[in-house]
C-alpha cells in the first residue's frame, strides 16, 4: 500500500496526539456529583468497577483510533496492481499496439476483435492524465504508427483509433517489436507497452521481446472471442504446369475445418465470373483435406479463378482467388520412321494426343520422320515423341540433346531396331553416366513363348504415373507388352516402372532444364494393348502437361508482402495497375529492354489488373493461410516465458487501466473503519451510563 498524498503526514501527524490532551485536561477538571446521597453512592460503586478504571484509556484508545483512519483517509492510500507505481514522478509514455491481422476480423462474440480492441485502447487513453504521452502502433505486415513519436493530442490517437480499416495480412511481432524498441529507446521515463490482440497462435509461437528495453513494462490485453470456429479455403492451385486452350484442369482445393464439428458443404469455383463448378467436401473436426475440382478454362488468355465456401464468423479466408494462364494450341512433334497407316504407332500417338475432328483439341501432333530432326525444326515446339525411328546419327542427337538442355521434353518409345545405338549416341552427345538403362537382347513373346510382359512394380509418387495413384492403379495390370528390350537399370536417373524380370519399363533422365522419358514397350497394336486401353490418350497428355519447363506466373500471392512482376511497357502506357476497387495503384519500376520489373505492396484482397475490361495481367491476392487458424497460445506462457527478463502482465477493463494509473483507491475503506470506531465509542459511552444507572 502507498499514498498519494505523502506530503500531509508532517502536517496531520500532530492531530493523533488529540484525543491524549482531552483526555488530560479533563483529568484536571473538579467533577460534580448529583444529589441527593442515593445517586453518589451509586456513582462511586460504578467507578469503582474494572471497567470504569479502563474507561479512560478505551475511550483515547478508540478516539485515537479514529483520527488515525480519518488521517489516513486524508493521505489517500492505494493499492498498486500489476507493480505500477501511481505516486512516481514524471510522466508515463504508452504504446498501444494493436493486433491488425487477419484474424482480428472474426466475429465469433459480435463484434471483431479489432472492435474490441480499438474499444478498449479508447478506455485507456481515456486512463492517462493530460500530461501523459500516447502512440497507436498497427501490428501489421508493415507496422504504421499515429505519431512519429510520443504525443500528449488524447484526441488525435483516439480519432486514429476511431479510423483503422480491417486487416487482412499475416501480423509480424518481431518485426513490430524491433520498430517498439527504436520508438522507445530515447524515452528516460516511465514506458508502458500494451499489446492488443487476439494472440493467435500462429502469429504469438516465435513472439520476441529480447530487442525492448529491460525497463520497459509489458501488458498484454486479450480481446479474441471466446467461441473461434472457423473454416477456410487454405490453397488451390492447378494440378498441371501447362493449360492449354480448352483444357479441363483438375483444381487441387485444400480446406482447413478449424473447430470440434465436422464440415460438411459445398466448394464452388467460378471462373472469369460466369461459369461455376461445384464440389461436395467433407472434414474432420481440426483437419484439412484436399478436394480435386475440375474446371474447364476455356479459351487462351488470363482467366479469374474464385473458390469459395459457405460464409462464417471469418468470411476473408472463405474466398480464394487465383489465375490461371492459358496458352494457345500446342504443336507436338512426332517423329517416326515406320508406317503411318491405322496399325503404326505414329498413327496412334497422333490420335491419342488429339482425337477430336479437325483437330480441335489443345495439342496438334506433326508426324515427322527422323531425317527433320534438326535444330530449327526443333525450335517451334516443346515436346517431341519418338517412336520406331532408324538411327539417328550424331547431327540429330546433338540436336536432341540441346532441345533437352533448353527445357524440351521428350518421349521416347524403345521400339525401333537401332535403339540401342540411339540411346548410346544420346548418351554422347548429352554426357556420360546419364542414361538410367542399359539396353540388351529385344525380346518378343511370339519368340520367347514366355507369354506378354506386364508392369510389376512402379514409383507412383512421379508426377508422370498421376493417372495410376490409388485404386486407379488397377489398370496398369491391364496392360499386356509383347516386343520389349532386356535391360539393366545403371543407377544414373529415376527407374519409374519395371517388369517382372527387373528390366526397366520407363525411366527417365534430366538434361539442362529438360526430360526425356524412355519408355521400354511400344504403342503398336503388335506390340502391346496399350493403345486399345481408354486411359492411353489421358496418360499421353499428362506426359505433355508434365514435361512442360515453362514456369508459369505464380497463380496467387498473399496480401501485405511485396509482388514483383514483368509487364511490357506498352501495356502500362495504354492502362494502369488498379487495385481490386479500381483505385490505381504506386508501383516501382525498373525498365528492362521493353518491360518493366514492377513491384508493389498488396493491400487488399482480391484481383489487381492491368488492362479493361479483359485483362492483359492479372495478381490474385489472398491471405495467409496461417491467419485462420484462430487457437490462442496459453495465456500464461506469454508472459512467463516468451516476456523474458521484463515485468509482464495480463491486463483487461478500465478498471485494471485505472488501476495502473492510479492504483487501486482505499480511503473509503479508512473512512467507512473511522466512522465505525466513532459508533464503537459512542455505545460504549451508552454502555457505561446503563451500568451507572
Amino acid at each position: 500500500m502507498s499514498f498519494l498524498n505523502p506530503v500531509l503526514w508532517t502536517a496531520l501527524i500532530p492531530l493523533l496526539a488529540l484525543p491524549l490532551v482531552i483526555h488530560l485536561l479533563n483529568k484536571g477538571f473538579p467533577r460534580r456529583f448529583p444529589f441527593p446521597s442515593i445517586e453518589l453512592i451509586k456513582a462511586t460503586l460504578a467507578q469503582r468497577s474494572r471497567v470504569d478504571r479502563w474507561r479512560h484509556w478505551i475511550l483515547l484508545l478508540l478516539r485515537m483510533l479514529f483520527l488515525g483512519l480519518l488521517l489516513l483517509a486524508f493521505l489517500l492510500p492505494i493499492i498498486k496492481r500489476f507493480n505500477a507505481d501511481p505516486a512516481a514522478a514524471g510522466q508515463r509514455h504508452v504504446l498501444i499496439v494493436l493486433d491488425h491481422s487477419l484474424s482480428m476480423e472474426h466475429r465469433g462474440d459480435g463484434p471483431t476483435s479489432r472492435e474490441r480492441a480499438e474499444h478498449e485502447a479508447t478506455k485507456l487513453i481515456e486512463s492517462l492524465d493530460p500530461e501523459d504521452g500516447v502512440n497507436v502502433l498497427l501490428m501489421d505486415a508493415v507496422p504504421t504508427t499515429c505519431f512519429v513519436d510520443f504525443s500528449q493530442d488524447h484526441t488525435e490517437a483516439r480519432r486514429f483509433l476511431d479510423h483503422v480499416p480491417p486487416g487482412f495480412s499475416k501480423a509480424d511481432v518481431n518485426q513490430a517489436n524491433a520498430f517498439v524498441a527504436r520508438l522507445v529507446a530515447k524515452e528516460n521515463s516511465r514506458t508502458e507497452i500494451y499489446y492488443l490482440s487476439d494472440f493467435q497462435r500462429k502469429n504469438w509461437a516465435n513472439a520476441d521481446f529480447t530487442a525492448l528495453s529491460p525497463s520497459a513494462k509489458l501488458f498484454f490485453v486479450d480481446v479474441g472471442p471466446v467461441h473461434r470456429d472457423n473454416h477456410a479455403v487454405l490453397e488451390a492451385r492447378p494440378a498441371q504446369a501447362e493449360i492449354l486452350a480448352g483444357d479441363t484442369v483438375p483444381l487441387e482445393v485444400t480446406i482447413g475445418n478449424f473447430s470440434d464439428r465436422p464440415f460438411d458443404d459445398r466448394v464452388t469455383v467460378t471462373v472469369d465470373g460466369r461459369f461455376s463448378f461445384n464440389q461436395d467436401i467433407s472434414i474432420a473436426p481440426w483437419s484439412q483435406s484436399k478436394t480435386i475440382v475440375p474446371v474447364a478454362v476455356g479459351g487462351p488468355g488470363i482467366h479469374q479463378c474464385e473458390v469459395r465456401l459457405p460464409a462464417d464468423a471469418l468470411e476473408a479466408d472463405d474466398h480464394y482467388r487465383l489465375t490461371l494462364s492459358v496458352r494457345q494450341k500446342q504443336e507436338i512433334l512426332v517423329v517416326s520412321d515406320g508406317t503411318d497407316d491405322v496399325h503404326g504407332s505414329a498413327y496412334f500417338l497422333k490420335t491419342a494426343l488429339n482425337p477430336f475432328e479437325n483437330e480441335a483439341g489443345s495439342l496438334l501432333p506433326r508426324i515427322v520422320s527422323s531425317g527433320e530432326l534438326t535444330g530449327a525444326r526443333l525450335a517451334g515446339v516443346h515436346q517431341v515423341f519418338l517412336t520406331q525411328v532408324n538411327h539417328l546419327g550424331p547431327d540429330a542427337s546433338a540436336a536432341v540433346a540441346k532441345f533437352m538442355f533448353d527445357g524440351g521434353g521428350v518421349v521416347y518409345f524403345l521400339d525401333g531396331t537401332a535403339d540401342a545405338e540411339n540411346v548410346s549416341d544420346l548418351e554422347t552427345a548429352i554426357g556420360p553416366n546419364k542414361m538410367p538403362m542399359r539396353l540388351a537382347q529385344k525380346k518378343t513373346a511370339a519368340r520367347t513363348g514366355t507369354g506378354a510382359q506386364q508392369v510389376a512394380r512402379g514409383d507412383f509418387h512421379s508426377r508422370y504415373l498421376k493417372l495410376f495413384q490409388g485404386t486407379a492403379r488397377q489398370n496398369l495390370g491391364l496392360l499386356e507388352f509383347y516386343d520389349y528390350y532386356q535391360a539393366a537399370a545403371t543407377g544414373n536417373g529415376n527407374v519409374l516402372l519395371a517388369y517382372a524380370d527387373d528390366s526397366p519399363a520407363m525411366a527417365e533422365l534430366h538434361h539442362g532444364l529438360g526430360t526425356m522419358l524412355l519408355m521400354n514397350f511400344s504403342v503398336d497394336e503388335f506390340s502391346s494393348n496399350l493403345s486399345r486401353q481408354r486411359m492411353f490418350p489421358a496418360w499421353m497428355h499428362e506426359l505433355v502437361k508434365a514435361l512442360s519447363a515453362d514456369e508459369p506466373p505464380p497463380a496467387s500471392y498473399i496480401v501485405g508482402e511485396p509482388l514483383h512482376a514483368d509487364i511490357w511497357k506498352k501495356d502500362l502506357v495504354e492502362a494502369t495497375l488498379a487495385d481490386p476497387a479500381g483505385a490505381a495503384v504506386t508501383t516501382v519500376r525498373e525498365p528492362d529492354g521493353e518491360r518493366y520489373h514492377v513491384t508493389f505492396r498488396p493491400t487488399q484482397l482480391g484481383f489487381y489488373t492491368v488492362g479493361k475490361p479483359r485483362p492483359a495481367y492479372a495478381f490474385a491476392v489472398n491471405a495467409s493461410p496461417d491467419e485462420s487458424d484462430l487457437r490462442p497460445v496459453d495465456p500464461d506462457v506469454l508472459p512467463k516465458e516468451f516476456a523474458g527478463n521484463h515485468e509482464a502482465h495480463f491486463v483487461a477493463g478500465a478498471d485494471d487501466f485505472d488501476a495502473l494509473a492510479h492504483g487501486r483507491p482505499l480511503f473509503h475503506w479508512f473512512v467507512i473503519g473511522a466512522i465505525g470506531f466513532l459508533l464503537l465509542e459512542t455505545g460504549f459511552q451508552f454502555f457505561l451510563r446503563r451500568k451507572q444507572a
